[in-house]
């Protein structure tokens, strides 16, 4: 009787672990695309691409990264994905805003 205890208790445990690492674990940032429609401003040149600000709707700065150089400040819609410590937007796509999009 104890046997079937001991095992019935480590079967349940592992379940839970399973369990709660499927609720907690995936919901990080940097798996999440972010598609955001913002006014490109202040942007910089770097070695491997181009830095610059999205100022959202809401007024927020958000710092980005692309690859591809924004054709000078205006209003666009990106796509990407957040760094792991959430401070950095990575551009996957970037477009001019149509007026219909605003």
């Amino acid at each position: 009787m104890k046997t079937f205890d001991r095992y019935s208790l480590l079967c349940f445990s592992v379940a839970l672990i399973l369990v709660l690492t499927l609720f907690i674990g995936g919901e990080g940032q940097e798996n999440k695309k972010e598609s955001i429609i913002g006014i490109v401003y202040d942007i910089h040149t770097t070695q491997n691409g181009y830095t610059f600000l999205l100022e959202d709707c809401d007024g927020t700065d958000i710092k980005c990264f692309a690859r591809i150089e924004p054709t000078g400040m205006g209003i666009y819609s990106i796509e990407g994905s957040y760094s792991d410590d959430g401070g950095m937007l990575f551009v996957s796509s970037m477009s001019a805003a149509a007026d219909n999009e605003l």
